[in-house]
Formats: structure tokens, sequence, C-alpha cells
């Protein structure tokens, strides 16, 4: 684990070595957060990729109907609309 020093001014420098491996480079935004005594430094445009696939799971639902036979329906409506 790398120390660092706080300045005067609260600033601090990130080691090269751990800049290099977290692809933080200069003039890149992080988010600072403290939490039951823990500081975290994560880098703002990361945050969006965090998010999961399953964060979308179900944003669908209900957009072909409620039920079975409705889905159903509308699936088959749609095909009769293909050129063959």
């Amino acid at each position: 684990m790398s120390q660092v020093r706080v300045r005067l001014k609260h600033q601090i420098t990130i080691p090269t070595r751990i800049a290099e491996a977290a692809h933080i480079k200069p003039n890149d935004m992080l988010e600072v957060a403290f939490a039951n005594g823990v500081v975290t430094l994560v880098p703002v445009n990361r945050k969006a990729r965090k998010e999961s696939a399953m964060a979308y799971a179900g944003i669908a639902r209900g957009l072909w109907g409620q039920t079975t036979a409705e889905i159903e329906a509308d699936l088959n409506g749609g095909r009769d609309t293909w050129e063959r």
C-alpha cells in the first residue's frame, strides 16, 4: 500500500503506478467520498460504466402487452407486415 502526504492546501499526489493502473490522466475528474472512516476516489467517467446489465432487466415490461396472449397477438400482428 502506498502512502502520500497531504499538502498545505489538502492536495495529494497519486503515485504514478497507481494512476496508470487506474487509467487516471491529467484533468480527469474524480469523485471524492468519505464513509466509515475511508476516503475513496472514483473517476467520474467510470461511474457510468459500472452499471450492471441487470439494471436494464424489465424495462420493456408491458410494452407488447400484459398477458402471454396479448404479447403473442402483438408479435403475430407485426409478423404479418413483413415482406416475404
